[in-house]
């Protein structure tokens, strides 16, 4: 790992792209820096980052604070009203405009400049999401599309051959009966409620959309967005999927990687999890299936961000520009923890892993992505999202009906914005 990372450090370092990052000793930042994220499977990457950090700022401490995805945002929200937040954490694009317009984020736009940092050479889409009312409040981490990862020795086993990036929903629905059992040990893929692996990404091939360019009207109550929804429920009609009551107990990415699903449309982040597994060997992903001709994918990514009253602000912002840098951005493509956002580093991620289609994640960012929607009040309307959506994915509520009570009240968040 330590030779392939130089060489691929040396290689984007010749190619001048990012903010540059000094190699020289700074003893004079000193002090704690509490890190919070929210995937344990991203840890192997923070632990180097750390490593290679304290080379030059040996003097700062970062202590890890790692959560569950529920806990994190728990935690957050109860520390950000008690006054006990972590200096540094992960943001998305959903809850950004709550925490930045609350003052619990520090603007970091004079950092940004100290450290020479080039904000061109990240997405473009993904910077401009965490700038609120002209104001940058984080520097992207890494970004995501999503995939379908497929186990190949359930493929082989029912003799079903494997998926390729040009099939159909069609194909894909086909492949997902072929591999299901009838004692329930395997189902051919994961149709629960899921917004940014699943629902999001038909709702766009279908043409429709979650919330209008305007942020003031639902999507919900166009027919393209519920044909979109629509999908997923006929696969669980069909019993191709585990119920909406296994996954809300037992995840699709967990019930994947213990073999019990065939198919699973994960994100590309889930590539760190499955180098942890014992059946990484069987597994490879491709593009989403077309719908009636179009493909859609929803495209996310994360920023770190700094606490508006940390104790440490010079060591809070000396890790930030370091994350932001060729260094870090580079350990992240060698783990495999996530697509790394600096210009020229992905494609470093998928070359460290040649045995799977990690092209597929690039090509689907670059040739039909759409940004995740949001407005200031995301988190609000989503839990209207899972309340309405999930009764219609237990074959409880048909889906124009969860759609329509979703739109109404999803209207009322967005008219109170």
């Amino acid at each position: 790992m330590a030779l392939g990372l130089a060489t691929m450090m040396a290689a984007v370092m010749m190619a001048g792209s990012g903010a540059v990052f000094a190699d020289e000793v700074n003893e004079d930042v000193s002090g704690e820096v509490r890190y919070a994220y929210w995937d344990n499977t991203q840890t192997p990457y923070i632990e180097k980052c750390i490593e290679e950090f304290n080379k030059i700022y040996p003097n700062v401490t970062i202590t890890q604070e790692p959560n569950t995805w529920d806990e994190y945002w728990t935690k957050l929200e109860a520390a950000a009203t008690g006054g006990s937040i972590a200096d540094v954490f992960w943001m998305n694009g959903p809850n950004i405009t709550k925490y930045a317009q609350g003052g619990i984020l520090m603007p970091i736009d004079d950092m940004i400049e100290e450290q020479g940092i080039d904000v061109a050479n990240y997405p473009a889409g993904l910077v401009s999401l965490y700038n609120i009312d002209g104001a940058q409040y984080a520097l992207p981490k890494d970004f995501d599309t999503i995939g379908v990862w497929y186990n190949k020795a359930l493929f082989d086993e029912a003799g079903v051959e494997y998926p390729t990036d040009d099939w159909t929903w069609e194909d894909m629905a086909e492949k997902a009966k072929a591999l299901t059992k009838d004692d329930g040990s395997v189902y051919g893929i994961g149709a629960g409620f899921d917004t940014q692996c699943e629902i999001y990404n038909t709702i766009y091939a279908c043409g429709g959309h979650i919330i209008s360019e305007d942020k003031k009207s639902s999507g919900y109550d166009l027919p393209e967005t519920q044909a979109g929804v629509q999908c997923w429920i006929d696969l669980m009609e069909a019993g191709v999927s585990p119920s909406e009551a296994s996954l809300e107990e037992t995840t699709a990415d967990a019930q994947f990687l213990s073999g019990r699903l065939a198919m699973y449309w994960g994100g590309s982040w889930f590539l760190g999890a499955l180098k942890t597994s014992d059946i990484l060997d069987d597994i490879d992903v491709v593009e989403l299936p077309s719908i009636e001709g179009k493909k859609a994918t929803v495209i996310h990514g994360l920023g770190n961000c700094i606490y508006a009253d940390t104790k440490s602000p010079d060591a809070a912002k000396a890790w930030v520009s370091f994350l932001a840098g060729e260094t870090a951005n580079l350990i992240s493509a060698e783990t495999g923890a996530a697509i790394p956002a600096l210009a020229g580093t992905a494609e470093q991620w998928v070359e460290a892993s040649p045995d799977i289609n990690l092209q597929s994640f690039i090509t689907s960012s670059e040739e039909y992505s759409y940004p995740y929607p949001a407005s200031a009040n995301t988190a609000e309307w989503q839990t209207y999202e899972a309340d309405c959506l999930k009764t219609a994915f237990s074959l409880d509520v048909p889906v124009a009906d969860a759609c329509a009570d979703l739109a109404e009240k999803m209207n009322g968040v967005l008219a109170a914005e």
